[in-house]
């Protein structure tokens, strides 16, 4: 009878669907330099993360202030595009968040929708490309840091050899110059990356996921291919049919314009994310979270989108080995 019970103890336990995360968020506010002119860089940078249930207080952004869970886990920084905001893809950020990842969005000073039209400008394009990556570099310091500072709240929450970065648009740019120059990065997710003209000469060595938009009429979705090009370890294409480049947004309606920026005969944006969640949720659980089984689900074909993907290049050279 005891083991009759252990039995159907251990079905039900196995049959339980497992729970995501409470989402927590807050922010922290780090300085440094920029690159180009020497002033300061304010970095109010947002944070998601695994929280304990029931703390924090509730907000549209997840349970502000709330307490992180315990355990170390992987860090994702998120870049924003040009004009943009750290919050711009919180359908992303959020559910990264959920299923058990620390992410990170800091903004871009100068180039952020709090600065338009400026934001925008040639010589703001030009400043903002020099200092991104030293942006995603400081905070990625700045946040280990942290999880090596015993009065932190996020003391012992990090893995520091579990690093990525994701952005979208000139963040997506953002993400791929930032795979060729920092090395502590372990993957990388770009979303209708543009600029694919001006990465460095080295090839992206990083497993690398890039996700472009079939009717992009911004960056057109030639830059995605091209990006794409310039993988040379675990790489991954994913078309969105029918898309646009604000497809990969929260919402299409432009703050700064006053305009909806939707296209009608476009899917809509509840359906953009759902494919861009079913491909980057577990291309970041296989290549950052070291969970091998996900890499099946990035295989798997979905009738809005075409799918390309090469597996892990062999140590040997002899035969291709699974991603």
């Amino acid at each position: 009878m005891r083991a009759a019970r252990l039995t159907i103890l251990a079905v039900v336990v196995l049959a339980r669907p497992i729970v995501a995360a409470e989402v927590g968020v807050t922010t922290l506010t780090f300085t440094k330099d920029s690159v180009t002119s020497g002033e300061p860089r304010v970095l109010e940078t947002v944070l998601w993360y695994p929280a304990v249930p029931g703390t924090g207080i509730p907000d549209e952004l997840g349970r502000r202030a709330a307490r992180p869970r315990r355990g170390r886990r992987p860090l994702v920084v998120f870049s924003h595009g040009a004009c943009g905001r750290p919050t711009e893809a919180t359908y992303l950020t959020m559910e990264l968040a959920r299923r058990g990842f620390v992410v990170a969005a800091p903004p871009h000073p100068g180039n952020t929708q709090a600065d338009f039209p400026e934001c925008a400008s040639v010589a703001t394009t030009i400043d903002t490309a020099f200092n991104r990556v030293p942006d995603v570099r400081f905070i990625i310091d700045s946040l280990l840091a942290e999880a090596e500072d015993p009065s932190s709240p996020f003391a012992r929450r990090l893995r520091p050899e579990s690093v990525a970065i994701a952005g979208l648009s000139f963040g997506g740019f953002t993400t791929l110059l930032a795979a060729q120059q920092e090395p502590r990065l372990r993957a990388a997710l770009s979303l209708v990356p543009g600029g694919t003209a001006v990465l460095g000469p080295d090839d992206i060595t990083i497993p690398t996921m890039v996700i472009g938009a079939e009717r992009d009429v911004v960056v057109t979705y030639a830059e995605s291919e091209r990006a794409y090009e310039r993988l040379a370890g675990p790489r991954f294409l994913v078309k969105l049919l029918a898309a646009n480049h604000l497809s990969v947004v929260d919402d299409c309606f432009d703050q700064n314009l006053g305009i909806d920026l939707c296209v009608p005969d476009d899917i809509g944006q509840d359906e953009a994310h759902r494919l861009v969640l079913r491909y980057a949720l577990p291309f970041m659980k296989r290549y950052l979270a070291n969970q091998k089984a996900a890499a099946r689900k990035i295989r798997r074909p979905d009738p809005g989108v075409e799918l390309t993907l090469e597996p892990t290049p062999p140590v040997d050279g002899s035969a291709d080995a699974t991603p």
